[in-house]
């Protein structure tokens, strides 16, 4: 290869960009260097589809390749070298920029490499692509600033299909861990990955322990003239699916740790000068000692008022630049600047507690991980708290918190499962005991019935513990106004049309942190009208309690179900009657299981009239493990009936006859009543068979006359039978005229196929008798056939029978006319069939209900006998199965069936976009009601029916083994689209 000459005109431009290129790098504070000698090969592993299958947001992780060199005089260095696979556009919008973290006070990066692999085309982006150093706060919103700066690097023309890769080293390590070296790694994530590497090169000479959890993994040790290498490579990794609402402290992940020390008491050891060393008193922190000893008589309220000082009069501000995050202020210090971290508050705390003469202790903590399964280590802690014993009792505060008022007995006192007591004679991790203080609400809700006009509500609730406290922060972050709008949108999704009558008024009782606040309201349109019972019904729901009681939408699962803290809610519903025309049944109901006690009862007071209803929860365990959860599952299902209670009071002229429409409701049920119809329509044809054996032959008639009022009255009533049986009559007229072998049964049995036939017969009888015509001409007739054609088909359908009776009867009038025409008025036959008689009274009774049903069913004022589509139902069964927990607001409802007679409350079967539901009533029995989300199922199995009026079945199997049926009707085939349209839904959600 020869090199040419450079002219001094092309080294100058050349040393010129090399100082652009150089501040460049230097302004953003990243050193471009070769990757460092020590790091190993690893190479991007190829695109597997069926992980790229399971990628969220756009990309697949490739590879995560991290290696880290620990020596006795270099600070530890961490590379870094990661590949992400650009699925699609949303790949492409979010991860086209990379973005590093480092703490400048102890902190440098190297940048490797940065490239873009498309098509085997390999695109190096180091020298285009725009590199910016910021400060960005995380955890500002936290109160918190540790000056992390971070490098954005915005990587320019990137497309889908791309494969960016780079890689860079993290130099250096917070002064505060004293060279002791602790490094810890998920192995898992809740994406899939390609490829994970981990390698280690320890050279110092203390021994290094490792550990995993939640894997059986195992890392390769290999020793080297530098030490020992530690490695670990695992491929094809699948994305980790978590159950929701986990306990803070259980992590599914697997995770690999390394520590250089090998007890707690190591770590105790390191972390506990840094607080000892802060424990400063000065006159300003004895002049607040005294103070307080002044204010409180006894030690126990010294102490409550030494932990409110340190949390509503020092406020949180964490300042946690170099080794400040993890050493506290002195506590005079903190005293003086009035604000401070959990560190500095709880130095703060201990050094008054001190003074007063009480041995106190820092507490280290983890709020996210368990620190039982973690290897001791200097970066196992997040938080921190205290910790003191008083008259034998052990207790732990934080001085982080806010609205603590009261004495000790009655604060929140949390449970972050394992603590490091600094200081004092244990040595290693400490339980941390569940709180023992009574977070509790008590809530009486009263309802005022007076005979007419609105319900006064008035709604009492005390809270206390942890309860108190958050009401005290809400308090403090919205306006009364505020909170009495939240509280009236609450009650709105019970009573639509709730006022408020007096605003809210609450009473801080400081002393047993206790607060009370009495909300007020009017309710107008409290009763629900039922018409078809002739009865108005309301509700009243325990609220507060049902709260805790609403089952999970997920019926198994792999990990522990988190229940919160311990507590108590009682909640009492009174009910206040102005008159005595009430009767109540007293009946109660206990639940005591592991997990929670629920407790239900009613009962009746006729001296006061007042009805009363008690709701007791209280819970018993903080989480539910994986093997308990199907028990904890049965144990919630058992109370849901017990969730609502429904009163009710008739239409003033059915008071009276209250008992005997009870007893006559039992008598009538629907194998009775079809029963009843069937013998009266038989009693009708024997009638209608004698009268017409005895009724005279009138030679002069004219086809069939029927006047237009009965024609029309006896094809309603009898729901178009009748039309069957004129076509029938006149065609056989017809056959005697023309003397032919036609037959007017089956003519009448098809009348819809015969209209025009017998308009022509109609229309040649005309011709001959008279000049013009009384008839519709040809092409109008034509066209009224096809009418009536037409409407006679639809007619099979339930939500247009009435109405294409109705118009088929319209349709046939101008035939029916020419025929009264053409026999005169005073004709004996037509006076004979156009007169009503006994029997036709009898069917008019009988008919015009079974019509209004009918009718009702099509416009969905009662249950139709056949599937209907969600959008059928009314408002008023929508809202009751919300109100019932069938569906959720916001479900729609895709198909349905009822099974009942006259309500759809009393029955149910159908299913949304997420789950299926089945309900139904039994006696005078709560709701019974049977729920599955599509993740939930796992089959679908269906019994066709094979009689015309049965139904079919459809039941659903649940991956826990249960099962529940659902009803199905078979009429119009709707059953098959209900089954289809169920599976379809189910199949699409899995």
């Amino acid at each position: 290869m020869q090199i040419r000459n450079q002219t001094p005109l092309q080294w100058l431009l050349a040393l010129a960009l090399f100082f652009v290129l150089f501040n460049s790098w230097a302004a953003n504070s990243v050193v471009p260097q070769a990757v460092p000698d020590w790091v190993s090969t690893v190479n991007v592993p190829k695109i597997n589809p069926a992980l790229v299958e399971q990628s969220k947001n756009g990309v697949h992780y490739l590879l995560a390749d991290r290696q880290v060199k620990v020596s006795e005089d270099q600070p530890p260095a961490y590379f870094h070298h990661y590949a992400d696979y650009i699925v699609n556009q949303t790949g492409v919008e979010y991860n086209s920029q990379v973005n590093i973290d480092y703490d400048p006070h102890y902190q440098h990066v190297a940048l490797h490499s940065l490239r873009i692999i498309r098509d085997k085309l390999v695109i190096d982006k180091l020298n285009t692509a725009r590199i910016s150093t910021f400060q960005r706060e995380k955890e500002l919103e936290k109160l918190i600033y540790n000056g992390t700066e971070t490098i954005n690097i915005i990587i320019d023309d990137v497309r889908v299909g791309d494969i960016i890769e780079y890689s860079y080293t993290r130099y250096g390590a917070n002064p505060a861990y004293q060279n002791i070296f602790a490094y810890s790694s998920a192995i898992n994530w809740s994406v899939p990955v390609g490829k994970f590497s981990l390698k280690l090169f320890w050279g110092k000479s203390t021994s290094l322990l490792h550990e995993l959890r939640n894997s059986n993994l195992t890392i390769q040790q290999t020793s080297t003239t530098q030490g020992k290498e530690y490695s670990l490579e695992v491929a094809n990794i699948l994305g980790l699916e978590e159950d929701p609402n986990n306990p803070a402290w259980f992590r599914p992940n697997a995770r690999v740790y390394f520590s250089e020390l090998s007890s707690w008491q190591q770590v105790n050891n390191w972390a506990g000068q840094y607080y000892l060393d802060a424990l400063i008193s000065d006159s300003n922190l004895q002049s607040l000692t005294q103070q307080i000893k002044q204010q409180n008589p006894d030690l126990k309220s010294q102490i409550s008022a030494a932990l409110q000082f340190v949390q509503d009069e020092v406020r949180y501000l964490g300042i946690e630049l170099n080794d400040s995050s993890h050493i506290p202020t002195p506590a005079v210090e903190t005293l003086n600047n009035r604000y401070g971290d959990c560190k500095d508050k709880t130095v703060l705390l201990i050094a008054i507690l001190k003074s007063l003469g009480l041995k106190a202790y820092p507490a280290l903590v983890n709020t996210e991980d368990d620190l039982s399964q973690v290897l001791p280590n200097v970066k196992a802690f997040d938080h921190v708290i205290t910790y003191f014993e008083y008259q034998d009792k052990q207790y732990w505060v934080d001085p982080t918190s806010s609205f603590q008022h009261g004495n000790l007995d009655s604060i929140y006192q949390p449970n972050f499962g394992y603590a490091l007591v600094l200081g004092n004679t244990v040595k290693t991790l400490v339980a941390m005991p569940s709180q023992t203080a009574p977070h509790a609400e008590f809530v009486i809700d009263n309802f005022d019935i007076p005979e007419q006009g609105p319900i006064s509500f008035t709604s009492t609730t005390e809270k206390l513990g942890w309860y108190a406290e958050e009401q005290r922060y809400a308090l403090s972050k919205n306006s009364p106004e505020q909170i009495q709008k939240d509280y009236l949108e609450f009650f709105q999704g019970y009573y639509p049309n709730i006022e408020v009558a007096k605003p809210i008024k609450y009473v801080d009782d400081t002393k047993n942190n206790k607060v009370t606040s009495t909300e007020r309201y009017n309710i107008s349109e409290f009763w629900e009208d039922k018409p078809t019972r002739e009865r108005y019904e309301a509700t009243f729901y325990p609220n507060i309690v049902s709260s805790l009681l609403d089952p999970p939408k997920e019926k198994t699962r792999t990990s522990p179900y988190s229940l919160g803290f311990l507590r108590q809610i009682n909640q009492q519903i009174k009910v206040n009657f102005s008159d005595d025309n009430w009767e109540f049944s007293n009946e109660s109901f206990i639940e005591d299981n592991p997990f929670f006690r629920f407790s239900y009862q009613v009962s009746y007071a006729a001296a006061t009239q007042q009805l009363t209803l008690t709701y007791g929860y209280q819970s018993k365990v903080e989480h539910v493990t994986a093997v308990q959860y199907p028990d904890y599952l049965k144990a919630l299902e058992k109370t849901q009936n017990y969730l609502s209670y429904s009163i009710f009071k008739y239409y003033p002229n059915q008071i009276a006859n209250n008992d005997n429409l009870d007893w006559l409701l039992k008598l009538i049920t629907p194998t009775s009543a079809i029963l009843l119809i069937a013998g009266l329509y038989l009693l009708i044809f024997i009638l209608w068979r004698i009268e017409r054996r005895n009724k005279p032959e009138d030679s002069e008639v004219l086809f069939f006359p029927v006047s237009m009022p009965k024609l029309v009255a006896m094809w309603l009533l009898t729901f178009g039978f009748y039309g069957i049986y004129w076509f029938y009559k006149n065609f056989q007229f017809i056959k005697k005229q023309e003397n032919n072998s036609s037959m007017p049964w089956a003519r009448g049995l098809f009348s819809s196929l015969w209209y025009y036939s017998l308009w022509r017969k109609l229309k040649t009888d005309n011709d001959q008798r008279f000049g013009s015509s009384h008839l519709p001409n040809k092409w109008l007739s034509i066209l009224l056939a096809i009418a009536f054609f037409i409407v006679s088909a639809l007619g099979d359908k339930d939500v247009f029978h009435v109405v294409s009776l109705l118009i088929s009867a319209l349709i046939i009038a101008p035939l029916a006319n020419y025929i009264l025409f053409v026999n005169k008025a005073d004709s004996v036959s037509l006076k004979q069939h156009s007169k009503w008689s006994v029997r036709h009274y009898l069917l008019a009774v009988i008919s015009i209900p079974l019509l209004v049903l009918q009718s009702s069913s099509a416009i969905g004022l009662i249950p139709s006998d056949s599937v209907v589509k969600g959008s059928w139902l009314l408002d008023h069964d929508i809202k009751f199965m919300q109100r019932q927990g069938v569906i959720k607001p916001g479900d729609s409802i895709d198909y349905f069936y009822s099974d009942a007679f006259l309500f759809v409350s009393d029955d149910g079967n159908g299913f949304t976009q997420r789950h299926v539901f089945s309900y139904w009533k039994e006696d005078r029995q709560p709701l019974y009601k049977e729920l599955a989300n599509y993740e939930d199922i796992q089959d679908i199995q269906v019994s066709w029916s094979k009689e015309l009026t049965d139904h079919s079945t459809v039941t659903i199997v649940r991956s826990d083994g249960s099962r529940f049926v659902l009803y199905v009707s078979n009429s119009d085939c709707k059953d098959k689209k209900f089954v289809a349209a169920l599976k379809k839904n189910w199949q699409n959600y899995n």
